[in-house]
């Protein structure tokens, strides 16, 4: 703009003075003052050079696109009301931290991968296996700040450390040692509150990631120079352990002094998860690929060895294989995979694996197999077991039919319960069991799943087992003591996959096992295997079928809002979120006009509209933009109308929604 304003002041002075050339000269001066500009405009229209916010990745100037599809997935209406309105709830539970690493990293795989990066997680070992927080938030926020590291250039080295602050917060650090941002760009980003259609992607994205953080009583902190890179510092409050689910003491006091032979091209292939072993007392010796393949080993003065999935060959195989087998043996075999391995090579080294870890090496995984194998006595390989009481080939789901979805027509009217206290897993799985017709109960623990079969008639039940209140396994032997629910079947959705894990599952009456990360046609499979044809579900099949509704389009525009959603379940879902926020506010709304808070009252309006246009909640949106005029007069005798307004309309748009939902089959 600067250039253009520039050239055009020029040419102005140039052509538009008095000169010997008279009229004519000063004329086409003019001229060109406005064909100058008019393709200015036409070129800025057009969006030629690009639209956005200009942003640097490390040395090199690129544009960041802002389309309303890419502002729609940065921020969510509803989300962007509960973050501006600080209506976030906070759920402190403790989970397993290497449960969310691995989460995190099959998210940002594709990046990692397309820009060349490398991650590498590095958790203090005071921290332990097991952590107490908002799962689901803190993934939010790491997975923002991460995509962002990530963009800054290519071909680096990430890192995620994660350690204890005076035991007073759990800090999580992320750094790119060679990407560099502008200081004022750093500035522009920790000094941004509000959310602006005009800021990049990246932007929206890292206020809603302050914004989750202080609602966990957390802050976000970033840094940048060209010396020392990127730094992003996230920290929430440290709550302890007190269950000691880690059992780190024991572990640490059982495996001091054992031996591990780590076997790979050099011991900087395999030096972190080296570094990890350490901490428990484990000596560590190294040997290299050539020394092996020229002369084979002598065990007998190690526990363990640890070998990398890429550098095995069939030499390896045939000699690791009789130690696997020898059951008199109490030496271990871990093999370490890598993050795009071929999977060609990892089944190969499942023959003789006691154990793998995945890298990003992570303290918690190690820690697990390490008390599984040598304080549990285990023999355990996930996916391979043996056990003779039952065949754990059928109880652990495994789908090769990708075809599967043709037939989920075959599901309607089936009632489906997912038992599951982790917010990520409990959306996974209502995007896999978005199916027409199907009713899905979501219950947080083991004692809800116990109410819900009380009220209402269950035809399969996923759960998963490590749960507040009451876990699954509790639960299932609860189930099966009572004659009418014993033919349920209850499918378990677990990362617990060792012998004696799911020996246990089997032994308290579930009937299949799915692994995390949860895979569409696994829970595919189990719908198949599980779901028969009863009375009961036929009868709510026809009833279904029956079922026809006249929806009123002033409430509620449903077939407008279908149209414009990418799915039937995420239209479903912003409705319920819709209808509940407005029933939260509806005390807060009245006190505002009682109290003439008029400026509270017109954030909390636009707010409202943007949230219902979303859903096409009409009647909801025309009473708000009503308001909106009588609040800029002031007028609060008019307003005090609205008040009892906001009720009626409340109560006749949820109607309206669960008679919708009701006719779909859909249940929260």
């Amino acid at each position: 703009m600067k250039t253009i304003f520039f050239l055009t002041t020029l040419t102005a002075s140039l052509f538009g003075q008095d000169s010997s050339a008279g009229y004519d000269i000063a004329f086409y001066g003019q001229f060109l003052v406005i064909l100058l500009l008019v393709g200015y405009i036409i070129v800025s229209k057009a969006g030629i050079f690009g639209k956005g916010k200009r942003r640097r990745k490390g040395d090199v100037s690129v544009v960041e696109e802002i389309t309303p599809e890419v502002e729609a997935e940065n921020i969510n209406v509803i989300e962007k009301y509960r973050l501006e309105m600080r209506k976030i709830k906070i759920d402190n539970q403790p989970f397993r931290i290497s449960g969310l690493l691995h989460i995190l990293t099959n998210k940002l795989s594709e990046t990692l991968k397309q820009n060349g990066h490398t991650i590498y997680y590095d958790v203090q070992s005071d921290v332990g296996r097991y952590i107490i927080g908002d799962n689901d938030y803190i993934e939010q926020v790491l997975e923002i700040v991460l995509t962002n590291t990530l963009k800054l250039n290519n071909d680096a080295e990430i890192s995620l450390q994660i350690s204890k602050v005076k035991n007073k917060f759990l800090e999580f650090e992320i750094t790119n040692n060679t990407g560099f941002m502008k200081s004022e760009d750093v500035k522009e980003y920790m000094h941004a509150t509000r959310t602006l259609s005009t800021m990049s992607p990246s932007l929206l994205s890292f206020i809603k990631a302050k914004k989750i953080a202080e609602a966990m009583e957390g802050s976000i902190e970033l840094k940048s120079s060209r010396i020392s890179g990127t730094h992003y510092i996230f920290n929430i409050p440290y709550y302890e352990d007190k269950d000691n689910r880690s059992k780190q003491k024991e572990l640490k006091k059982f495996l001091e002094g054992k031996r591990a032979l780590f076997i790979g091209k050099d011991k900087y292939d395999t030096k972190r998860a080296q570094y990890i072993f350490q901490t428990y007392g484990i000596k560590i010796e190294n040997m290299k690929l050539s020394d092996f393949e020229h002369k084979k080993p002598d065990l007998s003065g190690y526990d363990m060895a640890i070998l990398r999935s890429l550098d095995i060959t069939y030499n390896h195989i045939s000699f690791f294989k009789n130690i696997y087998h020898d059951k008199n043996s109490n030496f271990k075999i871990i093999i370490v995979h890598e993050l795009f391995e071929d999977e060609e090579k990892i089944n190969l080294s499942k023959s003789i694996a006691h154990a793998e870890l995945f890298n990003p090496t992570v303290i918690g995984d190690v820690e697990e197999i390490l008390y599984q194998m040598f304080m549990l006595q285990s023999h355990a390989v996930k996916g391979i077991n043996n056990m003779e009481i039952f065949d754990a080939n059928t109880f652990v789901l495994k789908a090769y039919n990708k075809n599967l979805e043709e037939n989920l027509e075959n599901y309607r009217g089936a009632h489906v319960a997912v038992v599951e206290d982790s917010k990520v897993d409990q959306r996974i799985m209502r995007n896999i069991l978005n199916i027409e017709g199907l009713v899905l109960f979501n219950m947080q623990n083991g004692e809800e799943m116990i109410e819900l079969l009380e009220k209402e008639e269950i035809d399969l039940i996923f759960s998963d087992i490590n749960m507040p209140v009451m876990d699954g396994l509790t639960m299932t032997k609860k189930i099966r003591e009572v004659e009418k629910w014993r033919d349920i079947p209850i499918v378990s959705i677990s990362s617990m996959a060792f012998g004696h894990e799911v020996k246990e599952m089997q032994l308290a009456g579930m009937n299949a096992s799915i692994a995390k990360p949860i895979v569409v046609e696994e829970v595919h499979e189990a719908l198949k295997r599980f779901i028969m044809m009863t009375p009961e579900l036929q009868e709510r099949r026809a009833k279904a079928k029956k079922t026809a509704l006249l929806y009123s389009k002033e409430v509620l525009d449903i077939d407008t809002a279908l149209k414009e959603a990418d799915s039937v379940l995420v239209y479903q879902t912003n409705l319920e979120e819709t209808i509940k926020i407005l029933e939260e506010a509806k005390e807060d709304f009245t006190k505002m006009i009682y109290a003439g808070e008029y400026r509270a009252l017109a954030e909390f309006s636009k707010s409202a509209i943007e949230i219902c246009q979303v859903v096409h909640a009409q009647e909801m949106v025309k009473m708000f933009h009503e308001l909106l005029t009588f609040v800029t007069q002031k007028q609060k005798i008019y307003l005090i109308e609205y008040a009892f307004l906001y009720k009626k309309n409340c109560k006749k748009l949820r109607d309206e929604i669960d008679m919708y939902l009701s006719d779909s089959g859909r249940k929260a």
